[in-house]
């Protein structure tokens, strides 16, 4: 597989405007939502939101048809007003879009390009065919009804100033839904540093492309999995299939999301911990590995950068992003 060359999205500056669109799941029941997160993201952001002309359809399950659904994505590209592009929530058909989006006029408009859960699909399809970075990490509705402060900063290290530097933990960590949960902040899982580009994401999505001309290229990189409601047996499973794909040789490191649910008591082994599952399955490998809160569902999320180079020291839990990711 060759490498394609890394191309940085344009920064924002205050007053811009981002576009959302709906790749995947049907928002039009909750316009109200929709109405206070736009209102509310504008305000803690400074910048502008605009719907997309379908955001709102509804298509069965989906937020439109794949017509619709990828007339916006191309709106979003083509429209010179519109310098971000961010997927107002997860799903299950963002599959759907990968083989009719226009990647040359993504790569050719370098603009921002974020969300979670189902995004993963189209994020990691979108760097691995065209280089750009993209950002897992926005799950826009979470903008409705919660204290969003940690993500904000986020936000506006990423994509307005762009020179990210030492992620730092979010202090006032909570899962939204008030899961159970044993995360008590990051934690060291095994110790070592190590450096590469930024790969992964939701691990469901990863499984849809792997072996696709869509797939990321995992030589050398730092994986990043999370996973949405699932229980601890799944994690191990998780952990099985990368090895069998041989993902687990080509990496330099792991660091392990949030995996809601997973600490729900009332699944069978969920007293198990992270640690111990990964310690297990991945014996005779030497990749530092950690874990953190801040990538997943139900929680404020950093803007990981998926394809721009970071460093990890899992020992002294730094993960440091060593590159400008806009321009």
């Amino acid at each position: 597989m060759s490498e394609v060359k890394t191309i940085k999205p344009q920064k924002l500056t205050a007053g811009d405007t981002v576009a959302i669109i709906s790749p995947s799941n049907i928002i039009s029941h909750r316009k109200d939502e929709v109405e206070k997160a736009c209102r509310n993201f504008e305000e803690l952001t400074g910048l502008k939101t605009v719907l997309a002309p379908n955001a709102l359809a509804s298509h069965y399950y989906t937020a439109g048809t794949k017509q619709q659904r990828l007339d916006d994505f191309h709106w979003a590209l083509n429209n010179p007003e519109v310098k971000a592009i961010i997927f107002s929530v997860g799903g299950n058909t963002a599959i759907e879009l990968l083989k009719d989006l226009d990647y040359e006029l993504i790569r050719s408009t370098k603009k921002i390009i974020a969300g979670i859960s189902d995004a993963t699909t189209l994020l990691d399809a979108i760097t691995a065919k065209t280089g750009l970075i993209t950002f897992l990490g926005i799950e826009f509705l979470d903008f409705a009804k919660q204290d969003m402060s940690y993500e904000v900063e986020s936000i506006k290290k990423s994509w307005l100033d762009g020179d990210v530097g030492k992620i730092e933990q979010n202090k006032n960590w909570k899962d939204f839904k008030d899961l159970p949960t044993q995360y008590a902040g990051w934690e060291t899982i095994r110790a070592g540093v190590a450096s590469g580009k930024v790969a992964g994401g939701n691990f469901s999505s990863i499984s849809q492309l792997r072996g696709t001309e869509y797939s990321q290229d995992f030589r050398g990189n730092i994986l990043f999995i999370e996973g949405y409601m699932k229980a601890k047996k799944e994690i191990h499973q998780t952990l099985e299939q990368l090895k069998l794909w041989g993902v687990l040789e080509e990496i330099s490191a792991l660091v392990i999301g949030y995996y809601t649910g997973s600490d729900e008591p009332n699944r069978i082994g969920n007293d198990r911990t992270i640690k111990d599952i990964i310690l297990e399955t991945t014996e005779g490998f030497n990749f530092p590995v950690m874990k953190i809160g801040e990538v997943g569902h139900h929680v404020e999320n950093l803007m990981l950068p998926i394809g721009a180079t970071v460093s990890i020291d899992a020992s002294s839990l730094l993960i440091t992003v060593t590159e400008t990711i806009v321009e």
